[in-house]
Order: C-alpha cells, then structure tokens, then sequence
C-alpha cells in the first residue's frame, strides 16, 4: 500500500461475500453477514492488515464508512422483509464527528434498509480503550434510535466480553467460534454454552459462530442455540444476480 492508501482504496471494485446465519430451530434465514472483499490490486490482501494500514495512516473512518455504505448498496433487501444484514464496525468510527451525520445519510439513502441493519462492534485491540469512553454508550443509544441493532462479538474469548454484555445492554450476541468446536466432545463447551443460551434469553438473541462439524451442530440444537452461523451452514459468497442463498444444504 502506497501514501495514498484510501484514494487507491476507492477506485478498486470494493465488495462484499455474504455468509447466512440460520434459525436453528425453524432452519430459516436470520440474516446476512457482509464480509468485506477487493477485486482488484489489494485483492491479496488480508482484510485485517488492509484496516491496519488505514489505521496507520489516519484513513479508517474513511474506509470503514465505505464498507459500510457498499455493504448495505449491494444488498437485495426487496428479496425478503425480515432477514438481517449484519455489518462489522469499529467502536473508533462511532466516535468520529461526522458519524451521526454518515448515519443520517444512510437512512435517506436506504430507506428500506431501516430496522434491518445490525451493527457488529468490532473487537480489536487498539480499540479496547474506547469501550471506556462513556461517549461511545451514547453513540450506541443514538443507533438504537435510529432502529440499528447493536451486536457484540467474540463473547466468550475472555472475562472482558462478560462484561460488555452488562454495560452495553446488546441485541445480539455472537459467541467466539471456539465453543463450536469440538463441542460434541467438550463437556465444559457444553455446560458454559448453556448457561450463555439460558441468560441470553428474554434479554437478547445469542449466536453461534464458527460452525463446522455436524457432530456440532447436533450438540447446538440440543442445547437450544437460537441461531448458528459457519462453513457447515453456508459459505460467504458473492451476490449473482440479485440472488442470496435459497435453501439449506442436505446436512
């Protein structure tokens, strides 16, 4: 990547691969998950190193913003009135003062996007002081007001995440990949993935990631996880055609 990093950004085919996330106990579609994607000169690229650099040179705002908005422009929402687009973002871009205005544009742009869009707070170290600003709990309220819907991510990865369940009262929330695997075999998995499905209900709607294994899987429903995400259920893939994914694989 060059000085100019985030003006190269903007001229190449910025994209995103949509991964489904499912209702265990129906087999419906609860929502998308966008995942960002270049076709072009950075398509190489790790996703995670590309923000790093635009971290490194003062252009995340500029590129998560992007993200965004091409996210939601890409998505066919006319194809269904109740599936969710889940966009990643980070805690940083909420604080900056031309977020408020970003998301008002949003809204008039994406008028049938509204109430649908869930944002995922990204957890990255360099951002781990920011979830100690009192400003960005006010952000989160501004977005629930505007019918966002505010998933955490990665719960489960330590006491930290604990935490923020109670101080940032979340919609959602996506438990770390971890716990899918090998839980068939893991009695402890088993047991504390339980208790998170019995807290999380009547509070908020609980996700699995990372789904693998059909053994998993098995083990998942058993313990009545509401909704599921991983290869085994779908693979992140490109919209054709304004078509997302129709059905279930045979499992």
């Amino acid at each position: 990547m060059n000085i100019n990093f985030i003006n190269q950004v903007r001229y190449e085919r910025v994209e995103h691969a949509y991964q489904p996330l499912w209702q265990l106990h129906n087999w419906k579609v609860y929502g998308y998950e966008a995942l960002l994607r270049f076709t072009e000169g950075a398509q190489n690229q790790n996703i995670e190193a590309i923000f790093d650099e635009a971290r490194r040179e003062g252009s995340l705002y500029e590129l998560d913003t992007l993200s965004i908005s091409k996210a939601i422009s890409s998505f066919p929402f006319e194809q269904s009135l109740s599936e969710l687009l889940f966009i990643n973002i980070f805690p940083s871009t909420l604080l900056n003062d031309q977020f408020e205005s970003f998301i008002e544009q949003l809204l008039i742009q994406y008028p049938q996007a509204i109430g649908r869009i869930v944002f995922e707070l990204n957890e990255t170290k360099n951002e781990e002081h920011i979830w100690r600003i009192q400003e960005l709990k006010e952000k989160i309220k501004f977005l629930k007001e505007k019918n966002f819907i505010i998933a955490l991510d990665d719960i489960g990865k330590g006491a930290a995440g604990l935490q923020k369940i109670v101080e940032f009262s979340p919609d959602i929330i996506k438990v770390d990949q971890y716990f899918s695997r090998e839980l068939f075999t893991s009695k402890d998995k088993q047991q504390l993935l339980s208790l998170l499905v019995q807290y999380s209900k009547q509070r908020m709607i609980l996700i699995l990631e990372g789904l693998e294994q059909e053994m998993d899987l098995a083990i998942a429903k058993t313990l009545q996880v509401p909704v599921a995400q991983g290869y085994l259920l779908g693979k992140p893939e490109k919209i054709k055609d304004g078509n997302l994914f129709s059905e279930l694989r045979s499992l």
